[in-house]
């Protein structure tokens, strides 16, 4: 480490520490390497390395907490030796990287640094289900009866080609249990596809499961990641950042990350203007013409999809895919969802169309440079966008609405400039060869007049006070089972949540399968010994002006007997604004004050009890934080769906025709898969603890009660009294 007094080092071999080195010592003739050197010339800068590395963490506490090591400021020896190891760990992290990530990486690492390739163990390929389970518990996995049952009942419905709705809660191994009948069916032939809704357990699949997997089992098919177009880095883009003047310690880094696939998810240590700056748009690509189009990571990401036996990709992309007819991932034999509960409006929101005015903006913007004609004409369709949507912006209310036949009469003569300046500007860019820009524009002219002309009664054209234009689809069960499930030999879908009420019928009905589908039902194999859940029945109301102080006081109250780290779950920004507003002196991250999902969590995680995290509509679900990183789990109000929402609206008037209560088939179903969700968050492994509140007495007293409770883990208390909350407290947290 360097100070002012002069360097304070540690010698490092490949096995680890050998001496401590001080000023006073002679240093030997070996590379040196320190975070950010600031004196001594031909030190390699660890910035560099772990930000190629580790391109997710941004930062050393995000490292040192990942990697179990103390990056101490006041021990220069200490910090250097954590350093040091953290080195070695980054070399060996290495040895499994591609041969372009590997070449990427010399780059940043002194001459012969890089160690060679991790040999591939090749074990025998299994055959059946029972030398697998065999294989893991050879390599020390223990065995779960659930998941080979749950196994079993995957290769059946791979074998009989059959679809299979699975329902298992944490703990009961899931993802083995579909990936090895996947990867065993495969040997036989076909292609596959696994669709997750977040990005983590995508992930999780791709870097630590399925490796694992493939070298326990001797199975490699041919596979692929597939995410959305802008989730990857453009080359040009990023080549172009060196005339901006963007600092080694980042572009270095950023050219070993576009090597290794360029998938922007992975970025943390990049400004947001400078990911938005190299994000792959469809309108700046120039196709064959671009001097990097073999190498580009969401071209090869696509050729590889297309390719692969076996695809992971995300339930929108899996929509987009129906959408297209199969353009991007290529017919397939089977079909595994995970986190199927989702499935119905990631399909849905896929299958339409959405418009905001930065999207023409954004395109526009790529304009500004171009000759004299083509920049006036910019200039005149950017005026007009800006008058079309302060038009609409007049006919929004608070919320997102559903636009009637008056609205839409409006909208479609405001519109009627912009979208004549655009066509010219369309026929302009094509006499001129800029085909992509121009593609890109008329894609947004087709869309904006499909919102402004719906097709049938069948669509439902809304707009969004964050000022937006949609149009999303209302048939899409009949679209699935004409259009999608025929064409799969074999699916199965899994949750935690797919069932209300121990009945799939409600996913079942959306997704436009048969009732009779068959359905089986793990519950988590968990102790909740030390759980408890409570429901909060001396509260107001959620709607009564008291309940954010209330809610408020409590959160203080349960945290001043039990100071750990708690998490409050939200339906609606204003309450969690109401209720962050009356926490001051708390120390607590609110979303959207103090950031957005990704960044708050890596900011909680490192926070001390006591500490809250207020949360809305993406903290739901997809949230892992085990044992002590999460031990309070506070549910504000029930997650009822705003009726005012315009394709529930739509979607309710549907049922209501059909003489049946929209409440009991519609809006209680979606609440309580979505609790469901939402009470998943505390319980991640079997040695959690935890006290869920539930702080909306409506659970106490309404007539539903009964549909949601049948849901939960284990049987509430229904608590009368502050005092009361205190004795649930201190059973758990003795």
């Amino acid at each position: 480490m360097e100070t002012a007094e002069g360097p304070y080092g540690v010698l490092f071999s490949e096995n680890g520490p050998q001496r401590k080195l001080s000023p006073k010592d002679h240093w030997p003739d070996v590379p040196k390497i320190t975070w950010n050197p600031q004196f001594s010339e031909g030190t390699l800068d660890l910035r560099l390395l772990f930000r190629a590395v580790w391109p997710e963490e941004p930062d050393l506490a995000g490292l040192g907490k990942r990697f179990g090591l103390d990056f101490q400021e006041g021990d220069p020896w200490g910090k250097a030796e954590a350093l040091g190891r953290l080195f070695l760990l980054a070399l060996e992290e290495t040895r499994s990287w591609s041969f372009e990530g590997r070449a990427a990486l010399s780059q940043v690492l002194p001459k012969n640094f890089l160690l060679p390739p991790k040999p591939r163990i090749h074990y025998p390929s299994v055959k059946t289900l029972g030398e697998a389970f065999f294989r893991l518990r050879e390599r020390g996995f223990q065995p779960r009866k659930l998941q080979e049952e749950y196994a079993a009942l995957v290769a059946n419905a791979l074998e009989k080609g059959e679809t299979l709705l699975l329902e298992a809660g944490p703990g009961t191994g899931k993802t083995f249990g579909y990936l090895i009948p996947i990867l065993l069916a495969l040997k036989k032939g076909g292609r596959a596809v696994v669709a997750t809704r977040t990005r983590t357990l995508q992930d999780q699949l791709w870097k630590r499961d399925l490796p694992k997997l493939e070298e326990i089992l001797g199975i490699y098919p041919k596979r692929a990641l597939l995410k959305g177009r802008e989730n990857y880095v453009c080359l040009q883009r990023l080549y172009e950042l060196e005339l901006k003047l963007v600092p080694k310690e980042i572009l270095v880094p950023l050219s070993v990350f576009a090597a290794r696939g360029g998938d922007l998810d992975e970025l943390g240590f990049a400004e947001e203007w400078i990911i938005e700056e190299i994000r792959d748009r469809p309108w700046r690509c120039r196709g064959t013409r671009c001097r990097v189009w073999e190498k580009c990571p969401s071209r090869k990401a696509r050729e590889a999809a297309r390719k692969a036996e076996l695809v992971i990709t995300n339930h929108a992309l899996l929509g987009a895919d129906l959408a297209m007819e199969n353009a991007l991932l290529g017919p397939y034999d089977f079909l595994v969802v995970d986190e199927a509960h989702a499935l119905p409006a990631a399909l849905q929101e896929a299958m339409g169309i959405e418009i905001t005015p930065r999207e023409l903006s954004l395109i526009l913007s790529e304009l500004r440079s171009m000759e004299e004609e083509l920049g006036n004409k910019a200039e005149e369709a950017r005026v007009l966008h800006r008058a079309f949507w302060e038009e609409v912006r007049r006919h929004l209310k608070t919320g997102r609405i559903r636009l009637k036949s008056e609205d839409l009469k409006a909208l479609r003569l405001a519109s009627e400039p912009l979208l004549s300046s655009l066509s010219a500007l369309a026929e302009i860019l094509q006499q001129k060869e800029e085909n992509e820009l121009a593609s890109a524009i008329c894609a947004y002219v087709q869309n904006l007049k499909s919102v402004l002309f719906p097709p049938s009664e069948d669509w439902v054209p809304w707009a969004d006070e964050e000022v937006a234009l949609g149009l999303t689809p209302l048939a899409l069960a009949e679209k699935l089972s004409e259009d999608f499930w025929p064409n799969i030999r074999a699916a199965v879908l899994t949750s935690a949540t797919l069932s209300v009420n121990k009945k799939p019928d409600f996913l079942l009905q959306r997704l436009g399968l048969v009732l009779d589908t068959p359905f089986f039902s793990w519950p988590s194999p968990f102790s909740y010994e030390n759980v408890r859940i409570a429901i909060l029945s001396y509260l107001p109301e959620p709607d009564d002006p008291q309940y954010p102080q209330a809610l408020a006081e409590t959160v203080r109250r349960a945290l001043s007997r039990a100071p750990v780290k708690a998490m409050v779950l939200f339906t609606s920004k204003r309450a969690l604004e109401q209720v962050h507003a009356h926490l001051t002196g708390l120390p607590h991250l609110a979303q959207g004050w103090d950031g957005e999902r990704d960044q708050l969590l890596r900011r909680f995680r490192q926070m001390p009890p006591p500490a809250v995290l207020l949360g809305l509509e993406s903290f739901w679900e997809g949230v892992d934080l085990p044992g002590k990183e999460l031990e309070l789990l506070v549910v504000a109000r029930l997650p009822f769906p705003h009726p005012g929402d315009p394709v529930l609206e739509a979607e309710a008037a549907r049922i209501k025709a059909q003489g049946k209560s929209d409440f009991q088939e519609l809006f209680l179903p979606m609440a309580v898969l979505k609790l469901r969700q939402g009470l998943g968050r505390l319980v991640r492994t079997p040695e959690d603890r935890g006290v869920i509140l539930i702080a909306d007495r409506r659970l106490s007293s309404r007539s539903y009660k009964k549909v949601f409770l049948s849901s939960f883990p284990l049987a509430p208390r229904f608590l009368e009294s502050p005092e009361e909350l205190d004795v649930v407290l201190s059973e758990v947290f003795r």
